[in-house]
């Protein structure tokens, strides 16, 4: 299925001191827009200056921050990606989101409406945002409501950079935190020195055991160790926390296996799970399998390869599990299998969040019907007063991409009727739910 994120476009001359939107006051106002796939956005802030009653950016002493500001037509997941322009580049990148009228007054967002993960970052720096070489950050936008970015150097770094926005992807809206980045986790590499080598051979309950502690009997775990970890030059970490075993030229497919074990104070009914998976990885809860990243829907064994994907530098994976049932205060056994591309890749990297997202909502009751016109097919279901409906979508790529709700918008059911339609442009190709929730006011 084709989706169209939007993109922001600034241009900025850097031969021009950024005072325009050097002050608070004056920070340029930005519109998305929706005709325009650019994906380019230059700026710079040469010249510019801090101002009294200015925060700390990502923690950062303000020193030649500059301000764009926008708004939304309506509620969006909002991306973005800030890198080093061209030379001079401003290669010490900080980046923060506000709401509020005045800099004293200034509320710094939250990357998750429900979860308080600060939409901030900064280049390459210990407590910046995990995951990515630059600086990123992601945060739930509400219509009617003006959105700050200040855009700084650390160390009063000054030069050119580079903005990535984008509204493609609405993922499940977490709850609570249950494995942060950078989390310890015990590992057994599948190997005999720096060849691969198959588990189960000694163990050959190995592949059905491992995940759990209870009766697992076969090689030992080692660690716990913390993340992100894995061996070779990894592009989108400032460095490995923990240095795997690095397998010979042609050994490389050896799958690393993670363990770890917690408790929540809350019982779960889904997990949202966000990362740097270099290259792929299956995801285990207590024994059962119950996510994919980047893996073809084969039985993973010791040299199992990932894909289909080939992946790019930087690329964050996500994946979810719905319909869990994990009661509270239990412990919760999480295995992840770490597979990379070729039996000569150069690096191998793992580095994962894991939060609890809501409950799904109780879903509409979905009929599909072929329409008149080729290709086109019409979602029905029926609405009841005092609930609100939005169409979600997701295709082949949703171990990556997860739940879209771009171009749906909300429906409310007429007083008089009770049967609401959407007509589908590419049919039942992926993967489609109607989500319910209250409507406003009630």
């Amino acid at each position: 299925m084709k989706r169209t994120p939007l993109f922001l476009t600034i241009f900025a001359a850097l031969a021009l001191p950024a005072s325009a939107e050097d002050d608070f006051e004056n920070a340029t106002a930005i519109e998305f827009l929706a005709s325009e796939l650019t994906e380019t956005v230059l700026g710079t802030n040469a010249g510019a200056s801090a101002e009294p009653f200015e925060p700390a950016h990502a923690g950062i002493t303000a020193t030649r921050s500059i301000w764009y500001s926008f708004t939304v037509d309506a509620a969006r997941r909002v991306e973005l990606m800030a890198s080093p322009g061209t030379a001079p580049a401003l290669n010490n990148l900080v980046v923060a989101v506000y709401t509020g009228t005045r800099l004293r007054d200034l509320q710094e967002v939250s990357r998750y409406n429900r979860l308080f993960k600060s939409a901030s970052s900064r280049r390459r720096h210990p407590g910046g945002e995990p995951f990515a070489i630059n600086a990123r950050l992601a945060f739930n936008a509400e219509p009617g409501t003006t959105y700050y970015i200040a855009v700084d150097g650390e160390n009063n770094a000054q030069g050119t950079f580079q903005l990535d926005f984008s509204t493609s992807r609405d993922t499940l809206n977490p709850e609570f935190e249950l494995v942060p980045a950078e989390a310890e986790w015990s590992y057994y590499q599948a190997l005999n020195g720096t060849t691969a080598a198959n588990p189960a051979t000694a163990d050959p309950d190995f592949y059905t055991t491992w995940h759990t502690t209870a009766n697992y009997n076969g090689p030992a775990f080692l660690g716990p160790r913390p993340t992100p970890m894995g061996y070779g030059a990894i592009a989108e970490e400032p460095s490995l926390a923990f240095t795997l075993t690095t397998p010979a030229s042609g050994q490389r497919l050896a799958v690393t296996y993670f363990r770890t074990t917690v408790t929540a104070e809350r019982g779960i009914q889904g997990l949202g799970f966000e990362g740097l998976i270099d290259d792929g990885a299956v995801i285990y809860i207590n024994g059962s399998e119950v996510a994919r990243m980047n893996m073809s829907n084969v039985t993973p064994i010791f040299n199992t390869a990932s894909g289909p994907a080939t992946l790019t530098e930087n690329q964050i994976q996500y994946a979810f599990a719905t319909g869990l049932d994990l009661p509270a205060e239990e412990e919760i056994e999480i295995g992840v299998s770490l597979h990379n591309a070729s039996t000569t890749s150069s690096d191998s990297n793992f580095h994962m969040r894991i939060y609890a997202t809501e409950a799904d909502p109780l879903p509409a009751e979905v009929t599909l019907e072929n329409s008149d016109f080729p290709d086109t097919y019409i979602l029905a279901w029926e609405g009841r007063q005092g609930f609100s409906y939005q169409l979600e979508f997701a295709d082949a790529n949703f171990a990556t991409d997860g739940w879209s709700t771009e171009g749906q918008e909300v429906i409310t059911p007429d007083e008089d009727g009770v049967i609401r339609k959407f007509v589908l442009n590419e049919g039942p190709n992926g993967l489609w739910r109607v989500r319910t929730f209250p409507a406003a006011g009630e």
